[in-house]
């Protein structure tokens, strides 16, 4: 009799513990099939004025875009992976050619021999072309290392290498201010830390500063003010790689003057910068403003869409940076046409045209990010009026924040049918 009892608990158990995963797999699906169809909703300044062309479109998940122009030539570099997790089959894509939209060409494929490659950046530093790029192990994407390669005609290229003495810290996009030293920021692969370096030739780096010891800080991208002073952006995640993101996510914003050993900081809320890039240009009275470029998160809540979350909608979006001094903020300019995985973007100015690239699902569907991230991305290039940009800088649309009520509505509903099919199978099995 107690043999029996112990059996019929351990059935017991293991029908709730069935019923269980079922529930939780009727309200996946009804999630997942709801994000297969649900509109985008991103919404672009009507005050720009441009062109957007899909620039890589090949059933892969196309992702980690940069561009430059550089001799004459542009040069575009992006990473074809299986999806946005780690994979040794993931390789960048350089292409180069005189004519940013009919003449580009494939000139080189790079990738780490059974590891995954990501987040390349190009810098001009002492009239050499530098790609600086992470290596990344396992499946998931946490980077241990930066790489280079360096060339002086854009076709041949140094053998690859790891920076020299810094090993752990992850490199996003050097800027210089005097052709002289090109700083750049380094932040820690187990994330937290973020390090201000410098250097005089692109292969040789040395610490300037510690700048800030945010929870969960990464990818980190710094401007250089006309004034002299640095401005970093940080992503701050709070809680490391957390699925549900964190409502103390924001952008780190740190600032600081020559010689750059003391920064002030403050935490942005507007979004989470993932995928960082810093830009300025000058408009026609000579003033300069500062931009980025980056993810936004329209789906904000405490629950299952929290700052990061991957159950979010995700864009990219244009930012103005204000107040620098003061406290600095960054307000929210426009979105460009994205869904589900995107960011990463490339911008440069030719002319009275700045061009942007960047990587997106299909723009028809909002796909959540979670659900983006497995399917393929194109890349797009982006045709921008300069004037236009500084319109919609001046007329600003307000960020579209909403709570995600359509995901609360299925689980609800899906949750209402389950139980009712619950309640059902119970009496059944009572009457018998």
């Amino acid at each position: 009799m107690a043999n029996q009892k112990v059996i019929d608990r351990i059935k017991y158990f293991f029908h709730g513990l069935l019923l269980a995963i079922i529930f939780f797999a009727i309200l996946a699906a009804g999630l997942f099939a709801w994000w297969f169809v649900r509109p985008s909703t991103y919404q672009v300044n009507s005050h720009l004025e441009y062109q957007l062309e899909t620039y890589v479109t090949n059933g892969r998940h196309n992702a980690n875009t940069d561009l430059i122009y550089w001799k004459s030539n542009y040069y575009f570099i992006y990473a074809n992976q299986p999806g946005n997790q780690g994979s040794t089959t993931t390789f960048l894509s350089l292409n180069r050619g005189d004519d940013l939209y009919h003449n580009m060409t494939n000139i080189m494929n790079i990738s780490v021999p059974g590891e995954d490659i990501r987040d390349p950046k190009f810098a001009i530093i002492k009239d050499q072309l530098f790609i600086y790029y992470l290596k990344n192990r396992g499946l998931i994407a946490d980077p241990y290392m930066t790489a280079f390669m360096n060339s002086s005609d854009g076709l041949y290229f140094s053998t690859p290498q790891d920076v020299p003495g810094q090993d752990g810290w992850l490199f996003w996009r050097p800027k210089t201010a005097d052709n002289v030293t090109w700083y750049t920021t380094g932040y820690w692969y187990e994330k937290g830390r973020c390090i201000l370096l410098k250097t005089e030739d692109g292969a040789n780096w040395t610490k300037v500063s510690s700048v800030v010891n945010a929870s969960g800080n990464d990818e980190d991208e710094l401007t250089i003010l006309s004034d002299g002073r640095i401005l970093i952006t940080l992503r701050v995640e709070v809680e490391k790689d957390s699925v549900f993101g964190d409502v103390n996510a924001g952008t780190g914003l740190a600032i600081a003057a020559p010689p750059y050993t003391s920064w002030n900081y403050t935490l942005d809320k507007v979004t989470r910068l993932d995928g960082p890039n810093l830009f300025n240009i000058n408009d026609t009275l000579n003033v300069t403003h500062y931009f980025a470029l980056g993810r936004f998160q329209p789906d904000v809540d405490s629950m299952l869409t929290a700052t990061g979350s991957v159950f979010s909608r995700k864009r990219t979006s244009l930012f103005e940076f204000t107040n620098l001094s003061g406290t600095p903020t960054m307000r929210y300019i426009s979105d460009l046409p994205s869904t589900g995985d995107t960011s990463y973007g490339g911008v440069i100015f030719r002319d009275d045209r700045m061009y942007a690239c960047y990587y997106s699902n299909n723009l028809a569907i909002d796909y959540a990010w979670v659900l983006g991230m497995l399917l393929p991305s194109d890349i797009y290039m982006v045709n921008m009026s300069i004037a236009s940009l500084f319109d919609a800088a001046a007329n600003p649309l307000e960020p579209n924040f909403t709570v995600p009520w359509d995901n609360y509505i299925i689980i609800y509903a899906n949750g209402g049918f389950i139980f009712v099919v619950i309640v059902w199978l119970v009496k059944k099995h009572s009457r018998k």
